[in-house]
């Protein structure tokens, strides 16, 4: 039965009633009192992911994109992040429209496989995880969301950009009870729920930029953390299946297509 317009209005003013019966909650940074220092809760959680010799987690994630019309839309990934250091990595990505990919370094070589159009990039790379990640997003200027918290250096770097990190609550509508924290660098907002007890494994990350255009959020749920999970050197190699096509990294086209013009070719 298709709704009348007086039942959708209906609908609509039960909606906001529901919105309104929230209280949204205020936090004093000068009155928040955590059981102990936020500082502490992040740093465990920074060392402890940045001293394990291997890790696996699956993130489902999603962000923002500003549309012309000035709507933000949001679009969802899913990645299992496989970590073995010093130099082994492995990202499977699914993207909310279908598309599958795979990142993947072996110590030597860098692969970025698309399964569903059935391209491989790859490139020479002897490197840690630390340098294969700041090569790969600076030099190949491609992405990998989390990328800092992969790293070793991951406690440094964070100290290095942190400003502000206050208490907001214990959270018990969690899975586990979290101690939700919110903080600051020069460029972004960002909360994160750590467990209260046991590893200090981040549960969830939200990231606000708030420079860009419309503040677009950027939000992540861990989950399925292995500090042991079952790997071998062949899961970070690539073969390259039955009709494949290899193709450049984009950098790599715009260099030949900038070499071509420093050389006056047509």
């Amino acid at each position: 039965m298709i709704p009348t317009q007086l039942s959708v209005t209906r609908v609509l003013v039960l909606l906001f009633l529901l919105a309104g019966c929230a209280s949204p909650g205020t936090v004093d940074p000068a009155v928040s009192k955590a059981p102990e220092d936020p500082r502490d809760y992040f740093d465990r959680l920074a060392q402890f992911i940045s001293s394990a010799q291997k890790f696996q987690t699956t993130v489902r994630m999603g962000f923002d994109v500003l549309q012309d019309w000035g709507q933000k839309i949001e679009f969802g990934e899913r990645h299992r992040i496989t970590v073995v250091r010093p130099d082994r990595l492995r990202a499977d990505i699914l993207k909310s429209h279908g598309e599958e990919s795979v990142v993947l370094f072996d110590g030597r070589r860098i692969t970025a496989y698309n399964r569903t159009r059935n391209v491989f990039a790859q490139t020479e790379k002897t490197a840690s995880i630390d340098e294969m990640l700041v090569y790969f997003l600076s030099d190949l200027r491609m992405r990998l969301p989390l990328a800092l918290m992969f790293r070793s250096d991951f406690p440094e770097e964070i100290e290095k950009r942190l400003e502000a990190l206050v208490f907001v609550e214990v959270s018990v509508v969690t899975d586990v009870p979290c101690v939700h924290l919110a903080g600051r660098t020069d460029e972004i907002d960002f909360e994160i729920w750590i467990p209260e007890t046991g590893a200090p494994l981040p549960v969830r990350l939200t990231i606000t930029y708030r420079d860009e255009a419309g503040q677009p959020k950027f939000w992540a749920d861990f989950e399925n953390w292995n500090m042991a999970p079952a790997v071998a050197d062949a899961d970070f190699l690539f073969t390259p299946p039955e009709g494949v096509e290899r193709i450049p990294f984009l950098v790599e086209i715009e260099k030949a297509l900038g070499e071509r013009k420093s050389k006056g070719d047509d």
